[in-house]
């Protein structure tokens, strides 16, 4: 097996030159080489996929095999795969065991695989487990080792091979699974950490996919429906609102896993009989290719005036009593309030407009193409702008408009305010 390479290497030259194939007397009489030679290392390099073969009548033509030569395809792998003898002394390896072992490829040839582990730290019962006679052929086990004076997790698997010349031998593949491993321990441990923080906040927490279907609520949301928080997983969220209220939240929703940014509104729901006010808080989960892949929400109910005593009753008045049209929207542009001056001037009455695009007023066909609530929320605040509304029946009216972000805290935009004046 010595002049192993030299024969397959004058083989493969003599096939390259002849495509369509040879028979081994051909190629005997090619390279002057006896026939039992040539016949020897084609079988050799037929069962290695080196070579295909077919048959025209009773002769055999052999002809290179258009196959990928795996070998090669090794050093482009990231785990470590090492070829030895039934002594485990290392034939051969790839670029990555030789990364792993700290060592460069010609320096590993024909040392003990184990002892090179064992200086790694492999414990003394994991060797003998690899040496015992009872071993399985396939062994496969997680181990530690050390690799740049770093502890790490690998999985270790020894598989038993026979050699082309009928000898025996393994190959070990090691992969490093230490950063798998912290990573899966990290996720335990904020999901263990969420739940418990969710579990104890009073506002409703729930998680969602951007479907709508629910993956976790916490015991607050739970009870006020009167249900077990497992019984929710699975669920939608739409089953929960109002016609209403659900175009608010999709649209939020929406917004969160097109900008992957955190959203807040302000909507009402008819929950139980009875119309309730929410402060909702939207968050992006991202997967790790930055794709929104769940939403947590942080929903705190409103209603009774607890946050400003009758301060909201009074603003509404105060509202009211203006000559001035003044409008409230999410940052996607839904119309949250509309006050009885926005009524006047534009002829649409409150209850029609709630819940619709504040563009179908403020339209960009008829401002140049500006759309003045995106504006708002990028951070440019509109003051008095010549601008063209579109009131009921199509009439277009000349205005100012002057507009502003709401952001409740932290500096998330919650919404946007518009007042509009007649020119």
């Amino acid at each position: 097996m010595d002049n192993a390479h030299y024969y397959i290497s004058r083989i493969t030259g003599i096939l390259r030159a002849n495509p369509a194939g040879m028979t081994i007397s051909e190629i005997s009489a090619g390279l002057s080489m006896s026939r039992n030679t040539i016949g020897k290392y084609i079988e050799l390099m037929f069962q290695s996929g080196m070579v295909d073969v077919r048959s025209v009548g009773k002769a055999k033509i052999y002809y290179l095999a258009a196959k990928i030569p795996l070998n090669s395809l090794f050093s482009y792998l990231s785990i470590a795969i090492i070829q030895t003898d039934e002594r485990y002394q290392i034939k051969n390896m790839n670029i990555s065991a030789a990364d792993f072992l700290e060592t460069k490829q010609p320096q590993l040839i024909g040392r003990n695989i184990l002892d090179l582990l064992t200086m790694q730290g492999l414990k003394h019962e994991m060797r003998l487990k690899i040496l015992s006679a009872d071993r399985p052929p396939v062994f496969a086990s997680d181990v530690e080792l050390m690799k740049s004076d770093r502890k790490r997790l690998v999985w270790l698997t020894i598989t038993d091979v026979v050699m082309f010349n009928g000898t025996g031998g393994h190959v070990f593949v090691i992969e490093d699974v230490n950063d798998w491993k912290e990573a899966e321990e990290g996720k335990t441990r904020y999901h263990a950490l969420f739940h418990a923080l969710a579990a104890e906040m009073e506002e409703r927490i729930f998680v969602t996919t951007p479907d709508l279907i629910f993956t976790y609520v916490n015991p607050g949301y739970a009870n006020v429906h009167g249900k077990d928080a497992e019984s929710f997983l699975g669920d939608s969220r739409s089953s929960y609102c109002d016609p209403h209220s659900l175009h608010l939240i999709k649209d939020a929703v929406g917004y969160v896993c097109a900008k992957g940014e955190p959203y807040r509104t302000i909507f009402s729901m008819q929950e139980c009989n009875e119309l309730r006010w929410f402060d909702e808080r939207l968050f992006p989960v991202p997967d790790n290719k930055g794709d929104v892949r769940e939403i947590i929400g942080i929903s705190r109910d409103i209603s009774g005036f607890q946050e400003g005593g009758s301060a909201p009753v009074l603003l509404s008045m105060l509202m009211d009593m203006l000559h001035e049209a003044v409008i409230t929207t999410t940052p996607a542009g839904k119309v949250l309030s509309w006050n009885k001056g926005a009524e006047l001037m534009t002829g649409y009455p409150r209850d029609e407009l709630i819940g619709s695009s504040a563009l179908s007023i403020i339209t960009p066909e008829l401002n140049a193409g500006r759309d003045l609530v995106s504006e708002t929320v990028s951070g440019i605040e509109i003051v008095d702008l010549k601008a063209t509304i579109r009131a009921r029946g199509g009439r277009k009216k000349k205005a100012f408009i002057s507009t502003s972000p709401v952001s409740i805290q932290g500096g998330i935009i919650s919404g946007v305010c518009i007042v509009i004046r007649e020119h």
